[in-house]
Protein backbone atom coordinates (compact mmCIF):
# COMPACT_ATOMS: atom_id res chain seq x y z
CA UNK A 1 0.00 0.00 0.00
CA UNK A 2 2.93 2.10 0.69
CA UNK A 3 4.47 1.60 -2.88
CA UNK A 4 0.98 2.33 -4.25
CA UNK A 5 0.66 5.72 -2.44
CA UNK A 6 3.76 6.65 -3.87
CA UNK A 7 3.24 5.70 -7.41
CA UNK A 8 -0.44 7.52 -6.99
CA UNK A 9 0.77 10.95 -7.84
CA UNK A 10 3.45 9.81 -10.74
CA UNK A 11 0.42 8.26 -12.71
CA UNK A 12 -1.87 11.14 -12.07
CA UNK A 13 1.10 13.48 -13.61
CA UNK A 14 1.34 11.24 -16.43
CA UNK A 15 -2.40 11.28 -17.00
CA UNK A 16 -2.48 15.02 -16.71
CA UNK A 17 0.68 15.37 -18.62
CA UNK A 18 -1.48 13.30 -21.73
CA UNK A 19 -4.61 15.04 -21.34
CA UNK A 20 -2.50 18.34 -21.36
CA UNK A 21 -0.91 16.69 -24.76
CA UNK A 22 -4.05 16.07 -26.19
CA UNK A 23 -5.20 18.98 -25.63
CA UNK A 24 -2.43 20.99 -27.27
CA UNK A 25 -3.16 18.56 -30.22
CA UNK A 26 -7.00 19.14 -30.61
CA UNK A 27 -6.20 23.12 -30.75
CA UNK A 28 -3.82 23.15 -33.03
CA UNK A 29 -6.09 21.04 -35.39
CA UNK A 30 -8.56 23.44 -34.55
CA UNK A 31 -6.33 25.96 -35.53
CA UNK A 32 -5.42 23.93 -38.99
CA UNK A 33 -8.76 23.45 -39.54
CA UNK A 34 -9.78 26.48 -39.37
CA UNK A 35 -8.05 27.75 -42.49
CA UNK A 36 -7.66 25.26 -45.14
CA UNK A 37 -5.54 25.36 -48.35
CA UNK A 38 -7.68 27.08 -50.84
CA UNK A 39 -8.34 25.21 -53.93
CA UNK A 40 -7.25 26.69 -57.27
CA UNK A 41 -10.47 27.92 -58.78
CA UNK A 42 -10.82 25.98 -61.97
CA UNK A 43 -11.06 27.72 -65.71
CA UNK A 44 -13.95 27.62 -67.59
CA UNK A 45 -13.09 25.30 -70.08
CA UNK A 46 -13.60 26.68 -73.77
CA UNK A 47 -16.66 25.17 -75.80
CA UNK A 48 -16.03 22.38 -78.04
CA UNK A 49 -16.00 23.48 -81.51
CA UNK A 50 -18.88 22.66 -83.89
CA UNK A 51 -16.74 23.01 -87.35
CA UNK A 52 -13.26 23.46 -88.32
CA UNK A 53 -13.81 25.63 -91.38
CA UNK A 54 -16.04 29.09 -91.34
CA UNK A 55 -16.66 30.99 -94.76
CA UNK A 56 -17.88 34.48 -94.17
CA UNK A 57 -19.55 36.11 -97.38
CA UNK A 58 -21.36 39.19 -97.00
CA UNK A 59 -23.04 40.54 -100.03
CA UNK A 60 -23.31 44.48 -99.22
CA UNK A 61 -26.79 45.84 -100.09
CA UNK A 62 -28.56 42.37 -100.23
CA UNK A 63 -32.35 42.83 -98.95
CA UNK A 64 -33.23 39.54 -96.51
CA UNK A 65 -36.58 39.52 -98.66
CA UNK A 66 -34.33 39.25 -101.54
CA UNK A 67 -32.39 36.62 -100.46
CA UNK A 68 -35.08 34.64 -99.24
CA UNK A 69 -37.86 35.25 -101.87
CA UNK A 70 -35.90 35.13 -104.65
CA UNK A 71 -38.52 33.97 -107.20
CA UNK A 72 -40.66 36.92 -106.45
CA UNK A 73 -38.29 39.40 -106.95
CA UNK A 74 -37.00 37.17 -110.40
CA UNK A 75 -33.48 36.96 -108.74
CA UNK A 76 -31.49 33.86 -110.30
CA UNK A 77 -29.33 32.68 -107.54
CA UNK A 78 -29.53 28.89 -107.74
CA UNK A 79 -25.96 28.82 -105.25
CA UNK A 80 -27.64 30.85 -102.84
CA UNK A 81 -30.48 29.26 -102.60
CA UNK A 82 -29.41 26.05 -102.90
CA UNK A 83 -27.36 26.68 -99.25
CA UNK A 84 -30.59 28.51 -97.93
CA UNK A 85 -32.58 25.26 -98.73
CA UNK A 86 -29.95 22.60 -97.04
CA UNK A 87 -29.48 24.96 -93.96
CA UNK A 88 -30.79 27.97 -91.71
CA UNK A 89 -31.77 31.72 -92.45
CA UNK A 90 -33.36 34.55 -90.41
CA UNK A 91 -36.28 36.00 -91.37
CA UNK A 92 -34.25 39.56 -91.71
CA UNK A 93 -31.24 40.83 -90.13
CA UNK A 94 -31.39 43.86 -87.57
CA UNK A 95 -28.52 46.08 -89.00
CA UNK A 96 -26.98 49.25 -87.19
CA UNK A 97 -27.71 52.85 -87.08
CA UNK A 98 -27.45 54.31 -89.13
CA UNK A 99 -27.33 51.29 -91.86
CA UNK A 100 -24.50 51.82 -93.42
CA UNK A 101 -21.57 49.64 -94.37
CA UNK A 102 -18.48 50.32 -92.18
CA UNK A 103 -20.32 50.28 -89.31
CA UNK A 104 -22.49 47.32 -89.89
CA UNK A 105 -19.25 45.42 -91.25
CA UNK A 106 -17.26 45.86 -87.63
CA UNK A 107 -20.44 45.19 -86.03
CA UNK A 108 -20.27 41.95 -87.80
CA UNK A 109 -16.68 41.21 -86.82
CA UNK A 110 -16.97 42.52 -83.17
CA UNK A 111 -20.79 41.28 -81.74
CA UNK A 112 -20.55 44.58 -80.43
CA UNK A 113 -22.69 48.14 -81.93
CA UNK A 114 -20.79 51.08 -83.26
CA UNK A 115 -20.85 53.41 -80.29
CA UNK A 116 -18.89 50.71 -78.45
CA UNK A 117 -16.35 49.44 -81.80
CA UNK A 118 -15.90 52.89 -82.26
CA UNK A 119 -16.79 53.42 -85.98
CA UNK A 120 -19.94 54.88 -86.30
CA UNK A 121 -20.07 55.70 -90.22
CA UNK A 122 -18.15 55.52 -93.10
CA UNK A 123 -16.60 58.52 -92.90
CA UNK A 124 -15.59 60.42 -89.77
CA UNK A 125 -16.75 63.93 -89.07
CA UNK A 126 -14.79 66.32 -88.49
CA UNK A 127 -15.56 68.70 -85.49
CA UNK A 128 -13.68 71.43 -86.14
CA UNK A 129 -15.14 71.78 -89.65
CA UNK A 130 -17.87 70.64 -89.49
CA UNK A 131 -18.18 68.39 -92.63
CA UNK A 132 -16.63 64.35 -92.79
CA UNK A 133 -13.80 63.87 -93.97
CA UNK A 134 -12.53 63.31 -97.44
CA UNK A 135 -11.13 60.13 -96.82
CA UNK A 136 -13.63 57.22 -94.82
CA UNK A 137 -12.35 55.13 -92.35
CA UNK A 138 -10.05 52.26 -93.36
CA UNK A 139 -7.78 51.25 -90.69
CA UNK A 140 -8.63 48.12 -88.04
CA UNK A 141 -6.58 50.25 -85.61
CA UNK A 142 -9.85 52.81 -85.23
CA UNK A 143 -11.50 49.44 -84.16
CA UNK A 144 -12.00 49.53 -80.31
CA UNK A 145 -13.30 45.70 -79.57
CA UNK A 146 -12.05 42.35 -80.18
CA UNK A 147 -13.17 41.22 -83.68
CA UNK A 148 -13.39 37.56 -84.75
CA UNK A 149 -10.47 37.46 -86.70
CA UNK A 150 -8.14 38.70 -82.97
CA UNK A 151 -10.08 35.44 -81.65
CA UNK A 152 -9.04 33.08 -84.31
CA UNK A 153 -5.48 34.10 -84.33
CA UNK A 154 -4.94 33.86 -80.92
CA UNK A 155 -5.76 30.39 -81.62
CA UNK A 156 -3.08 29.95 -84.05
CA UNK A 157 -6.62 29.34 -86.79
CA UNK A 158 -5.77 29.89 -90.07
CA UNK A 159 -7.05 33.37 -91.40
CA UNK A 160 -7.49 34.86 -94.73
CA UNK A 161 -9.98 38.59 -96.00
CA UNK A 162 -10.53 39.49 -99.37
CA UNK A 163 -12.01 42.94 -99.79
CA UNK A 164 -13.71 42.95 -96.56
CA UNK A 165 -14.13 46.74 -94.94
CA UNK A 166 -11.76 48.08 -92.17
CA UNK A 167 -9.36 45.39 -92.45
CA UNK A 168 -6.02 47.29 -93.45
CA UNK A 169 -3.67 46.81 -91.32
CA UNK A 170 -5.29 43.18 -89.56
CA UNK A 171 -2.85 40.82 -88.50
CA UNK A 172 -3.97 37.68 -91.13
CA UNK A 173 -2.05 34.93 -92.53
CA UNK A 174 -3.63 36.58 -95.77
CA UNK A 175 -5.36 39.88 -95.89
CA UNK A 176 -6.20 41.47 -99.31
CA UNK A 177 -8.30 44.92 -98.10
CA UNK A 178 -8.51 46.59 -101.08
CA UNK A 179 -8.72 43.64 -103.86
CA UNK A 180 -11.96 43.11 -105.21
CA UNK A 181 -13.51 39.71 -104.27
CA UNK A 182 -12.89 37.88 -107.18
CA UNK A 183 -13.59 33.76 -107.23
CA UNK A 184 -10.20 32.77 -109.04
CA UNK A 185 -8.15 34.49 -106.42
CA UNK A 186 -10.48 33.27 -103.50
CA UNK A 187 -10.51 29.36 -105.05
CA UNK A 188 -7.06 29.55 -105.20
CA UNK A 189 -6.16 31.08 -101.50
CA UNK A 190 -8.77 27.92 -100.30
CA UNK A 191 -6.87 25.57 -102.07
CA UNK A 192 -3.48 26.91 -100.89
CA UNK A 193 -4.10 28.00 -97.49
CA UNK A 194 -6.87 25.85 -96.30
CA UNK A 195 -8.27 28.99 -94.23
CA UNK A 196 -10.16 28.34 -90.36
CA UNK A 197 -11.76 31.57 -91.30
CA UNK A 198 -12.29 33.16 -94.40
CA UNK A 199 -14.11 36.39 -94.51
CA UNK A 200 -15.25 37.81 -98.11
CA UNK A 201 -16.61 40.89 -99.41
CA UNK A 202 -18.58 41.58 -102.40
CA UNK A 203 -19.67 45.47 -103.23
CA UNK A 204 -21.02 45.04 -106.66
CA UNK A 205 -24.47 44.72 -105.79
CA UNK A 206 -24.72 47.58 -103.70
CA UNK A 207 -22.82 49.53 -106.60
CA UNK A 208 -25.43 48.89 -108.98
CA UNK A 209 -28.43 49.44 -106.89
CA UNK A 210 -27.37 53.18 -105.60
CA UNK A 211 -26.17 54.07 -109.59
CA UNK A 212 -29.18 52.33 -111.29
CA UNK A 213 -31.66 51.04 -108.50
CA UNK A 214 -33.12 48.81 -106.73
CA UNK A 215 -34.08 45.49 -108.78
CA UNK A 216 -32.46 47.21 -111.83
CA UNK A 217 -31.16 44.85 -114.96
CA UNK A 218 -27.81 45.71 -114.00
CA UNK A 219 -28.39 45.06 -109.86
CA UNK A 220 -30.06 42.20 -111.61
CA UNK A 221 -26.68 40.95 -113.27
CA UNK A 222 -24.99 41.94 -110.18
CA UNK A 223 -26.25 40.00 -107.70
CA UNK A 224 -26.24 37.02 -110.43
CA UNK A 225 -22.83 37.11 -111.17
CA UNK A 226 -22.10 37.02 -107.46
CA UNK A 227 -23.89 34.07 -106.72
CA UNK A 228 -21.89 32.33 -109.41
CA UNK A 229 -18.50 33.86 -107.46
CA UNK A 230 -20.31 31.40 -104.42
CA UNK A 231 -20.34 28.74 -106.55
CA UNK A 232 -16.81 28.33 -107.59
CA UNK A 233 -15.94 28.70 -104.08
CA UNK A 234 -17.98 26.10 -102.95
CA UNK A 235 -16.81 24.14 -105.87
CA UNK A 236 -13.05 24.94 -104.58
CA UNK A 237 -14.00 23.60 -101.16
CA UNK A 238 -15.24 20.82 -102.49
CA UNK A 239 -11.90 20.25 -104.47
CA UNK A 240 -9.94 21.02 -101.09
CA UNK A 241 -12.06 17.91 -99.81
CA UNK A 242 -13.16 20.53 -97.06
CA UNK A 243 -17.01 20.19 -97.68
CA UNK A 244 -17.64 18.24 -94.53
CA UNK A 245 -16.02 20.25 -92.44
CA UNK A 246 -17.21 24.23 -93.77
CA UNK A 247 -19.87 26.06 -92.45
CA UNK A 248 -20.67 28.55 -94.68
CA UNK A 249 -22.80 32.33 -93.30
CA UNK A 250 -24.22 34.84 -96.48
CA UNK A 251 -24.77 38.13 -94.57
CA UNK A 252 -25.21 41.23 -95.77
CA UNK A 253 -24.80 44.63 -94.25
CA UNK A 254 -28.31 46.00 -94.68
CA UNK A 255 -30.65 46.66 -97.44
CA UNK A 256 -30.89 49.39 -99.80
CA UNK A 257 -34.10 51.51 -100.82
CA UNK A 258 -35.53 53.38 -104.16
CA UNK A 259 -34.97 56.94 -104.09
CA UNK A 260 -35.98 59.46 -106.37
CA UNK A 261 -34.91 62.91 -103.85
CA UNK A 262 -32.58 64.46 -101.66
CA UNK A 263 -33.28 66.95 -98.87
CA UNK A 264 -30.57 69.24 -97.54
CA UNK A 265 -31.31 70.14 -93.71
CA UNK A 266 -28.05 72.17 -93.77
CA UNK A 267 -29.33 74.44 -96.26
CA UNK A 268 -32.67 75.16 -93.69
CA UNK A 269 -30.03 75.27 -91.26
CA UNK A 270 -28.21 78.12 -93.15
CA UNK A 271 -31.53 80.40 -94.05
CA UNK A 272 -32.41 79.81 -90.28
CA UNK A 273 -28.79 80.93 -89.24
CA UNK A 274 -27.80 78.04 -87.37
CA UNK A 275 -24.15 78.27 -90.52
CA UNK A 276 -23.08 80.46 -92.58
CA UNK A 277 -21.37 79.30 -95.82
CA UNK A 278 -19.09 81.04 -98.35
CA UNK A 279 -21.79 80.93 -101.13
CA UNK A 280 -20.81 77.91 -102.59
CA UNK A 281 -22.12 75.77 -99.89
CA UNK A 282 -18.84 75.37 -97.97
CA UNK A 283 -19.77 75.60 -94.43
CA UNK A 284 -17.62 78.17 -92.78
CA UNK A 285 -19.08 78.68 -89.03
CA UNK A 286 -22.09 76.82 -87.40
CA UNK A 287 -23.47 76.31 -84.09
CA UNK A 288 -25.54 73.36 -85.42
CA UNK A 289 -25.08 70.90 -88.80
CA UNK A 290 -25.64 68.17 -90.53
CA UNK A 291 -23.73 65.02 -91.22
CA UNK A 292 -25.05 62.85 -93.85
CA UNK A 293 -25.33 58.98 -93.60
CA UNK A 294 -28.06 58.54 -97.00
CA UNK A 295 -30.68 57.68 -95.53
CA UNK A 296 -30.30 59.55 -92.64
CA UNK A 297 -28.14 62.76 -90.90
CA UNK A 298 -26.52 63.57 -87.75
CA UNK A 299 -26.99 67.09 -86.26
CA UNK A 300 -23.88 67.87 -84.34
CA UNK A 301 -23.84 70.87 -82.18
CA UNK A 302 -20.72 73.08 -81.94
CA UNK A 303 -21.19 73.09 -78.38
CA UNK A 304 -22.50 69.59 -77.57
CA UNK A 305 -23.78 71.12 -74.06
CA UNK A 306 -26.13 73.64 -75.94
CA UNK A 307 -29.78 71.89 -74.78
CA UNK A 308 -30.99 75.69 -75.87
CA UNK A 309 -29.70 75.40 -79.55
CA UNK A 310 -30.86 71.84 -79.76
CA UNK A 311 -34.25 72.42 -78.99
CA UNK A 312 -34.51 75.14 -81.53
CA UNK A 313 -33.08 72.24 -84.26
CA UNK A 314 -35.70 69.76 -83.02
CA UNK A 315 -38.82 72.50 -83.24
CA UNK A 316 -37.06 73.54 -86.71
CA UNK A 317 -37.71 69.94 -88.22
CA UNK A 318 -40.44 69.14 -86.53
CA UNK A 319 -42.42 71.66 -88.10
CA UNK A 320 -41.35 70.57 -91.38
CA UNK A 321 -44.46 67.75 -90.10
CA UNK A 322 -47.10 70.13 -91.02
CA UNK A 323 -46.11 70.61 -94.65
CA UNK A 324 -47.65 68.06 -97.33
CA UNK A 325 -44.40 67.10 -98.74
CA UNK A 326 -42.43 66.29 -95.63
CA UNK A 327 -39.18 64.67 -96.38
CA UNK A 328 -38.50 63.56 -93.12
CA UNK A 329 -39.87 59.90 -91.51
CA UNK A 330 -38.60 60.65 -87.75
CA UNK A 331 -36.86 62.29 -86.07
CA UNK A 332 -34.66 60.41 -83.05
CA UNK A 333 -32.94 62.16 -80.38
CA UNK A 334 -30.08 61.57 -78.34
CA UNK A 335 -31.39 59.39 -75.87
CA UNK A 336 -32.94 57.53 -78.24
CA UNK A 337 -29.77 57.29 -80.39
CA UNK A 338 -27.75 55.59 -77.62
CA UNK A 339 -30.10 53.10 -77.46
CA UNK A 340 -29.86 52.42 -80.45
CA UNK A 341 -25.85 51.73 -80.54
CA UNK A 342 -25.55 55.10 -82.11
CA UNK A 343 -22.75 58.05 -81.98
CA UNK A 344 -23.83 59.38 -78.89
CA UNK A 345 -22.29 62.79 -79.99
CA UNK A 346 -25.33 64.37 -81.77
CA UNK A 347 -27.81 66.41 -80.49
CA UNK A 348 -30.33 64.43 -83.00
CA UNK A 349 -30.79 62.25 -86.09
CA UNK A 350 -32.61 62.62 -88.62
CA UNK A 351 -34.09 59.68 -91.04
CA UNK A 352 -35.72 60.39 -94.26
CA UNK A 353 -39.26 59.71 -96.06
CA UNK A 354 -39.48 56.88 -98.19
CA UNK A 355 -38.31 57.68 -101.49
CA UNK A 356 -35.78 60.60 -99.90
CA UNK A 357 -32.06 60.66 -99.25
CA UNK A 358 -30.68 63.31 -97.15
CA UNK A 359 -27.38 65.53 -98.13
CA UNK A 360 -24.87 67.48 -96.50
CA UNK A 361 -25.28 70.21 -99.46
CA UNK A 362 -25.91 73.62 -98.13
CA UNK A 363 -26.82 75.40 -101.28
CA UNK A 364 -29.55 75.43 -104.24
CA UNK A 365 -32.66 74.68 -102.37
CA UNK A 366 -34.22 72.58 -99.38
CA UNK A 367 -35.22 69.19 -101.89
CA UNK A 368 -33.85 68.74 -105.14
CA UNK A 369 -33.57 66.02 -107.16
CA UNK A 370 -31.07 63.07 -106.28
CA UNK A 371 -28.01 61.93 -108.53
CA UNK A 372 -28.23 58.19 -106.91
CA UNK A 373 -30.76 55.87 -107.41
CA UNK A 374 -31.37 53.88 -104.35
CA UNK A 375 -29.36 54.25 -100.53
CA UNK A 376 -29.33 53.02 -97.29
CA UNK A 377 -28.11 54.30 -93.37
CA UNK A 378 -31.78 54.71 -92.57
CA UNK A 379 -33.08 53.31 -89.32
CA UNK A 380 -32.78 49.57 -88.92
CA UNK A 381 -36.16 49.10 -87.76
CA UNK A 382 -37.34 49.82 -91.45
CA UNK A 383 -38.27 46.92 -93.38
CA UNK A 384 -36.50 47.74 -96.36
CA UNK A 385 -32.59 47.90 -94.26
CA UNK A 386 -33.29 44.19 -93.03
CA UNK A 387 -30.12 42.82 -93.97
CA UNK A 388 -29.72 38.32 -95.22
CA UNK A 389 -28.22 35.77 -93.09
CA UNK A 390 -27.84 32.18 -94.83
CA UNK A 391 -25.95 30.01 -92.34
CA UNK A 392 -25.41 26.33 -93.84
CA UNK A 393 -22.84 23.23 -93.41
CA UNK A 394 -21.24 21.55 -90.80
CA UNK A 395 -23.20 22.09 -87.11
CA UNK A 396 -25.78 23.60 -88.50
CA UNK A 397 -28.98 22.30 -88.36
CA UNK A 398 -31.59 22.04 -92.03
CA UNK A 399 -34.73 24.07 -92.34
CA UNK A 400 -34.18 26.31 -89.48
CA UNK A 401 -35.78 29.96 -89.34
CA UNK A 402 -34.37 32.51 -87.24
CA UNK A 403 -37.17 34.65 -86.08
CA UNK A 404 -35.37 37.55 -85.06
CA UNK A 405 -31.54 38.26 -85.29
CA UNK A 406 -28.99 41.32 -85.11
CA UNK A 407 -25.76 41.97 -86.78
CA UNK A 408 -23.79 41.51 -83.71
CA UNK A 409 -25.02 38.35 -82.91
CA UNK A 410 -23.11 36.80 -85.93
CA UNK A 411 -19.29 37.26 -84.48
CA UNK A 412 -20.85 35.50 -81.25
CA UNK A 413 -21.61 32.57 -83.55
CA UNK A 414 -18.86 32.17 -85.45
CA UNK A 415 -16.76 31.81 -81.84
CA UNK A 416 -19.27 28.92 -80.69
CA UNK A 417 -18.65 27.35 -84.31
CA UNK A 418 -14.87 27.27 -84.18
CA UNK A 419 -14.30 26.78 -80.03
CA UNK A 420 -13.11 30.38 -79.56
CA UNK A 421 -13.83 32.97 -76.69
CA UNK A 422 -14.81 36.73 -77.29
CA UNK A 423 -15.76 38.20 -74.01
CA UNK A 424 -16.34 41.64 -75.45
CA UNK A 425 -19.19 40.63 -77.57
CA UNK A 426 -22.89 41.72 -76.89
CA UNK A 427 -24.65 39.73 -79.01
CA UNK A 428 -26.43 36.07 -78.60
CA UNK A 429 -25.02 32.78 -80.26
CA UNK A 430 -27.65 32.11 -82.66
CA UNK A 431 -27.95 28.35 -81.02
CA UNK A 432 -31.40 27.70 -82.18
CA UNK A 433 -29.48 26.51 -85.79
CA UNK A 434 -26.45 24.90 -84.42
CA UNK A 435 -26.31 21.23 -83.81
CA UNK A 436 -24.88 20.76 -80.00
Amino acid sequence: MKHLKIIQPFILCVIAFVLAGNLLNASSLSVQQSKPTPTPAKSKPKPAKLTSHVVLISISGLRADHANYPETFRLKIPTIQALRSKGSHAVGVESVYPSQSKPAHVSIATGVMPADHGITSDYPFNEQTGIHAAAPHLSVKEIKAETIWDAAKREGLVTVAIGYPMTNGAMMNINLPETPAESEIIADLIRREHPNLLLINFNTLDSAQRRFGVLSKEALAALEGIDDSIKKIVAAIEEAKLTKDTTFLIVSDCGASQIEREFRPNYLLAKKGFLTTDGQGTVKSWRAVAQSFGGSAAIFLKNSQDEATAREVEKLFTELDKESDNPLWRITVRRDAIRLGADPRPALYLDAAPRFTISSRASGSTIGKSEERATSGYLPSRAEMRAALIIAGKGIKANQRIEYARLIDIAPTIARLLGLEMKSARGRVLSEVLVQ
